[in-house]
């Protein structure tokens, strides 16, 4: 029987002897002590003893309830907690641009401890290499790329989908107090911008990794991953940004599939039959208005710069002009104009016979925009190439590129 089944018949046993001494004696229950007889007394003492007994179970029941709901609570916002937290070493945050940051970060490549890799991700002011590597990484971008340098680059922080205006509002002459119509600008496009990853994988000695650290971190091994990465992450960019097809990567400025459709056409014919005709053609099929900017230059390759440069007028003057020198001259290493506009060359221009080739590109390079989404990140697996004690680091940045405005441009294609 159950403590309150107990309770319930004590208390009911309780209330008939008290309620029989009061039809006894006619007194209260007060008077038992001195006026009930002998048996009357020990069979309240008894009760009372076993109410005692059993509030005192009860007390304890309560106390025990008491406990195991408060353990339960415990596990239960134990068992809320994360099971693995990964937490920076220290408390205080990082900057990766300091040297604390990179020498934590060249012990953990040298070690293969990622948990440690895990925690300056999380305990630093930004993830990733540290900054004077990036900084050299970055340098050693710009030096390779040459559309870096000519066109626009903006920092993007997610995807964007940016409308093209193609028709300026009108504005009109107007009479005092005579009406005035407004005209919104319209808007012909809407370019996706969305940041492609490219990564440079660099698989290195342990010996080497130490030789690093040993260098005091910033050193010549340094040195050496950053200009390698950089070059190699470059170029890679530099190809995209001239002959990327804008599906599934980076459009390139050479795109006339979905881009620059203003061209002079060489009907099959090669680079090298390229003519003075052809570059004054070229040039004069981009309207004035992006012929005046600052970034109105040539894009070409180095086979239909070796052409151009031979070419003549009909009377006797090459088009080629190098700056500082006088009408007619061709003086080789100089940098010069081609009829009068700048030029850059780049490695990735096409130069084979095939349908829809761009050979050479001049425009607006303020309508050619590439996209940055991140600096450069890094990490380190320091398994998969273990059996030959090597560690490999991943480089990677994120971009895109796009034509933004494909009149500011044209193009010799054959």
């Amino acid at each position: 029987m159950s403590d309150i089944h107990d309770l319930q018949n004590v208390t009911h046993q309780y209330r008939k002897s008290l309620e029989a001494f009061e039809a006894r004696t006619g007194k209260q229950a007060r008077f038992i002590d001195t006026a009930g007889n002998g048996e009357e007394r020990q069979v309240i003492d008894r009760m009372d003893a076993d109410l005692s007994a059993i509030e005192a179970r009860i007390q304890d029941m309560a106390a025990q309830k008491a406990a195991a709901e408060h353990r339960a609570a415990q596990l239960e916002a134990k068992l809320a907690e994360p099971v693995y937290r990964a937490k920076p070493s220290e408390a205080k945050l990082l900057d990766v641009a300091s040297e604390e940051y990179a020498q934590r970060w060249l012990k953990a490549v040298a070690t293969g401890d990622s948990g440690e890799m895990r925690a300056l991700s999380l305990g630093s002011s930004g993830a990733g290499i540290p900054t004077d590597m990036e900084r050299r990484i970055v340098d050693r971008m710009f030096q390779a790329n040459v559309m870096r340098q000519i066109a626009p680059v903006s920092t993007i922080d997610s995807k964007r989908t940016i409308p093209v205006q193609n028709a300026l509002p009108t504005t009109s002459l107007v009479a005092e107090a005579g009406t005035i119509t407004p005209a919104d600008p319209t808007f012909s496009t809407a370019i996706s911008v969305v940041p492609y990853k490219l990564v440079t994988a660099v698989p290195m000695s342990q010996e080497f990794i130490e030789d690093a650290i040993g260098n005091g971190g910033i050193g010549s091994g340094l040195q050496y991953v950053a200009d390698k990465c950089g070059l190699s992450l470059a170029l890679k960019q530099e190809e995209y940004y001239t002959t990327g097809t804008g599906s599934s990567q980076p459009q390139g400025i050479c795109d006339t599939s979905g881009g620059i459709t203003q061209v002079v056409d060489l009907a099959g014919a090669a680079v090298t039959t390229i003519s003075a005709d052809n570059v004054i053609d070229v040039v004069h099929t981009v309207p004035v208005a992006y012929r005046n900017s600052p970034r109105f230059r040539w894009l070409l390759s180095d086979t239909a710069l070796k052409t151009i440069r031979k070419l003549k007028t009909t009377n006797g003057d090459f088009v080629f002009s190098p700056i500082n020198t006088g009408g007619g001259q061709n003086v080789a290493g100089l940098p010069g104009t081609i009829y009068g506009v700048p030029y850059s060359v780049g490695q990735y221009v096409p130069t084979a016979t095939s349908n829809g080739n761009v050979f050479a590109v001049v425009g607006d390079f303020n309508y050619f925009e590439i996209f940055d989404r991140t600096g450069i990140t890094s990490m380190v697996d320091p398994y998969s190439a273990a059996a030959t004690h090597q560690s490999t680091l991943y480089v990677y940045t994120r971009t895109d590129s796009h034509i933004m405005l494909p009149e500011a441009f044209a193009a010799i294609t054959c």
